[in-house]
């Protein structure tokens, strides 16, 4: 049987952070072949991104991936346990046998334990998630808050980003198939921070820094391969405008009316209300984020939500999606062994967008970055 290496990734972009846990994870399981699920035009907290999706598959490719296959928008731009089961289910489905992810526990039993708790709740912790739900405490906060008082060492693994997101991967695990194995690689640096540390850099940092023009401190930050195609995308003119794409956020928005704001995927009782007003004052994205976010609605659920309605999601159809059944191949290294492995997987592989399943993340990316959508239509699988 292959030992097969999978990865959940943004890669956006592929920064000296990434390299190193690609190379970490190689070295711990020693893989067959290295699988990246990428998330594709939208990101799991409801941006767009700002490089292609082809772009930051090739930068996978040049940090040891051997395949990088696409997450499917409707699984991309969720919360993070939909996000996990997604991609779990997708590389499960590809035969992976260990899963690679970053995190800032170095104590992978801590996670495992918040993830079992959370998976298949007690009935002390149901009780005390409950009567804080109702207090109106944030799920998330809610959750964190229940496990403090069972469980203090699993509740201090979930107050940092990337062990919220290696929990749910293992809980989806638990659903998808318990015998693959996790490897949780720690992760140092500030995932929130604006500063560029070349080492751990942060990929919000690195953008706001290309999008300012400060190029050699991005530059310093991602590995030679990474800068040449980033050099590309931007003499080539190939990155979204924030101007383009906040207005066709904006002219959604002020489309549509109370009814159809509340049936978008994540909104509650009373919240189209205030996206419904901010709507038609503000002209930004960012500015609609500061109108809307409480305590009790975090930006990352409104940048969702805001995706949602430029893509015209439903509330039932996320409801009744089935898990990944197709996946667009992005990128590869050259192995007839890897591809032949692939055809007993049982997933329908596209090797071009035409063969997809029709996906409006594409022609917003596309218009963001003033093209026609036919350019996503040429891209070619990229070859490492």
């Amino acid at each position: 049987m292959k030992r097969i290496l999978g990865i959940v990734a943004e890669y956006d972009p592929f920064h000296n952070g990434h390299a190193r846990h690609l190379r970490l994870a190689r070295e711990r399981v020693q893989p067959d072949f290295t699988y990246v699920v990428l998330s594709g035009c939208f990101k799991q907290r409801g941006e767009m991104a700002m490089f292609s999706p082809y772009d930051r598959a090739e930068c996978a490719l040049a940090g040891g991936a051997d395949a990088v296959f696409l997450l499917p928008t409707e699984w991309t731009v969720r919360d993070a346990e939909h996000y996990a089961i997604g991609a779990i289910s997708l590389l499960s489905t590809l035969g992976m046998t260990h899963l690679a992810f970053g995190a800032e526990s170095r104590e992978l039993l801590h996670l495992k334990r918040a993830a079992e708790q959370t998976e298949s709740p007690s009935e002390e912790f149901r009780s005390r998630l409950k009567k804080l739900l109702a207090e109106g405490c944030g799920y998330p906060r809610a959750v964190e808050s229940a496990m403090r008082e069972i469980d203090p060492e699993a509740a201090s693994a979930m107050a940092q980003p990337n062990n919220i997101l290696a929990i749910c991967y293992l809980r989806a695990i638990y659903r998808v198939r318990p015998e693959i194995i996790p490897c949780a690689i720690p992760r140092d640096g500030d995932y929130h921070t604006e500063s560029i540390e070349s080492e751990n850099p942060s990929a919000m940092a690195v953008r706001k820094a290309l999008a300012r023009g400060d190029y050699a401190h991005a530059f310093g930050a991602v590995p030679e391969g990474s800068a040449r195609i980033i050099r590309r995308a931007f003499l080539n003119q190939i990155i979204p405008d924030e101007r383009r794409t906040d207005s066709i956020l904006i002219r959604q928005l002020r489309k549509m009316d109370r009814t159809e704001i509340a049936g978008l995927p994540d909104v509650s009782e009373g919240l189209e209300d205030r996206i419904f007003q901010a709507a038609q004052k503000v002209n930004t994205r960012r500015e609609l984020l500061n109108a809307v976010c409480t305590r009790r609605y975090p930006q990352a659920r409104i940048s969702r939500i805001c995706a949602a309605a430029m893509l015209g999601w439903r509330k039932e159809t996320l409801d009744m999606l089935p898990l990944p059944r197709e996946t667009l191949l992005l990128g590869m290294r050259s192995d007839s062994e890897m591809t032949s492995y692939w055809r007993e997987s049982g997933i329908r592989i596209c090797r071009n967008r035409k063969e997809l399943s029709p996906d409006p993340a594409w022609s917003l990316w596309c218009q963001g970055s003033g093209l026609r959508e036919e350019w996503s239509y040429r891209q070619q699988v990229r070859k490492g």
